[in-house]
């Protein structure tokens, strides 16, 4: 296969961890309502915890199957998200937004979220046994256009249509920040009564 479509390959994969709605997209939303360049940061937080979880799952892919480490991370991502949610719901419309906060946010996000640490021991691992590490080097790549371009679309839109679109994101977020928490504390209920 030759290293143009490797490349294309690798971009594609980072635009599938990084598009799907879930709770990473919920704050880069919510952030970038009020700051394209906040939300871009959390996305780049994000981004950064993929590189971290890509070189863990490589480098300890035998260790990770069928251990406790994912009923702990559904615990923590349960806790986190629903923490999350509640500063959304709750969170007024003159919300300050420090860009360089957001960059914690979405790392810290990223290295918890179950979705993301899943897509690695599954897709990740698939895709790195059967094309190598090359696509990989372009992954980020695709993720990072797709941040640019979900940050400067909402920001956009809440130029355009104001207050009333702040109010959907905020509850957009909340929403979905609250959907995950409780779906990670079921998971990890799941993981915790089954033997």
């Amino acid at each position: 296969m030759s290293d143009v479509i490797l490349a294309l390959i690798g971009v594609l994969l980072g635009i599938s961890i990084a598009a799907p709605p879930g709770p990473v997209t919920a704050i880069l939303v919510r952030k970038a309502s009020l700051s394209a360049t906040a939300g871009i940061f959390v996305g780049l937080g994000a981004m950064s915890a993929d590189f971290i979880l890509m070189v863990l799952t490589f480098s300890i892919k035998a260790l990770l199957i069928g251990s406790l480490i994912i009923p702990a991370i559904y615990a923590a991502g349960s806790l986190f998200f629903g923490i999350l949610a509640y500063q959304a719901a709750f969170s007024g419309d003159q919300e300050k937004v420090f860009a360089g906060k957001s960059y914690p946010t979405g790392l810290a996000m990223g290295l918890t979220n179950p979705f993301q640490i899943g897509w690695w021991i599954t897709a990740g691992l698939a895709f790195n046994q059967k094309f190598g590490l090359f696509p990989f080097y372009f992954l980020f790549i695709g993720i990072f256009i797709w941040v640019l371009f979900i940050s400067y679309a909402v920001r956009l839109s809440v130029l355009r249509y104001g207050r009333t679109m702040k109010r959907i994101l905020r509850i957009f977020s909340s929403l979905t920040l609250g959907t995950f928490s409780a779906l990670f504390l079921y998971y990890f209920i799941g993981y915790v009564l089954v033997p």
